[in-house]
């Protein structure tokens, strides 16, 4: 097949390398703010997120030739952050044919003339595609490790199920793994809470280096549980199936985000003691990207709002008036935790 990945960061980047070992022709487009990742890559050096270099079977199109990458091709992979999807579905439209089908790698949701939309509604209106035509991706994968070929499972979920077992049959190697679903905004807002609710459980590596490299596991495993339950209320609430949150769109993926993602990291900056502002600050110091966790707060806040009863999400609310109203941390932790124990 032609498969036409959109965003050369990490994880579309990594998504190059079971698509080049299963054989299908790849075409790596990049946004502007992807060009000197592209150069590197041309180059034949490694990509400096994800540290291997791509198969030279990779074509690298530059952001003025989104239309030569995606002429021909059988699937577009949308991998650019949640605030360039909606751009970026507007620059396919018109682009792809009649079969072209989408693989979503993006997390998180958006608010959009005051309307908060997750990642597949905003695909479906901005490229003019029926969302039958979508495939969601979720589930515990750090790109790194996928390029590096490290066993990796994940859920491709779409609302026609047949659509994802497409996906399933043209994308999975030895080492990349996938199971299907059809709990499509159950898989989103997993994706999307997760990075929210990795914040929290990082603030624990940090509060432990204030309190002199002690560790914390006792509170990081309580505030994980308590992630998990309103997790799976928040996706019930909204139509979606808790199943999904037991499994590799929730739990799993809770796991690696908070122990070796960017939210994590954020949060543990914040355990430190820096505010939010700050620790943003130093993570673009490091070069970390963008922290999804940090952006979909504030939108899923209002989403939540209107939809949920928030007295039985303490540990959401409190994360996002540690991240926006500036709450203390460790008073953060003390309402929490007075929460989950009453």
């Amino acid at each position: 097949m032609i498969v036409a990945v959109l965003g050369a960061g990490a994880m579309g980047s990594a998504l190059t390398i079971p698509l080049s070992d299963r054989g299908h022709e790849v075409r790596l487009w990049g946004t502007k703010y992807d060009i000197e990742i592209l150069d590197r890559i041309r180059r034949g050096l490694p990509h400096p997120r994800i540290g291997v270099r791509l198969p030279k079977t990779v074509n690298i199109y530059y952001p003025n030739e989104l239309k030569e990458a995606l002429t021909g091709a059988e699937v577009v992979v949308i991998g650019v952050s949640s605030v360039g999807v909606a751009p970026v579905s507007e620059q396919i439209n018109g682009l792809l044919g009649n079969r072209t089908f989408i693989v979503v790698l993006s997390k998180g949701v958006e608010e959009i003339n005051g309307e908060i939309l997750t990642m597949t509604q905003v695909i479906s209106r901005y490229a003019r595609i029926p969302s039958e035509r979508i495939v969601y991706v979720s589930g515990p994968s750090i790109a790194r490790e996928l390029a590096h070929r490290l066993a990796t499972a994940v859920v491709y979920s779409s609302a026609d199920i047949s659509l994802a077992e497409k996906a399933k049959r043209e994308f999975e190697t030895g080492y990349y793994r996938i199971t299907v679903s059809d709990d499509v905004i159950g898989a989103e807002l997993s994706a999307s809470l997760k990075n929210v609710y990795a914040i929290a459980i990082g603030w624990f590596d940090g509060l432990a280096k204030r309190a002199g490299g002690l560790e914390m596991n006792n509170a990081k495993s309580a505030f994980f549980a308590q992630a998990v339950r309103e997790m799976a209320y928040i996706v019930d609430v909204m139509g979606g199936k808790k199943e999904t949150v037991y499994g590799l769109s929730g739990i799993g993926d809770l796991i690696v985000t908070a122990s070796g993602g960017r939210n994590g990291m954020f949060g543990m900056l914040i355990g430190e003691g820096l505010f939010a502002i700050e620790a943003l600050e130093e993570m673009k110091k490091r070069g970390a990207g963008v922290v999804e966790g940090y952006i979909a707060a504030k939108t899923l806040y209002r989403l939540l709002s209107s939809n949920v009863d928030t007295r039985r999400t303490p540990l959401f609310i409190n994360v996002y008036k540690v991240l926006y109203e500036d709450l203390d941390v460790l008073e953060a932790v003390k309402k929490v935790l007075r929460s989950i124990s009453t």
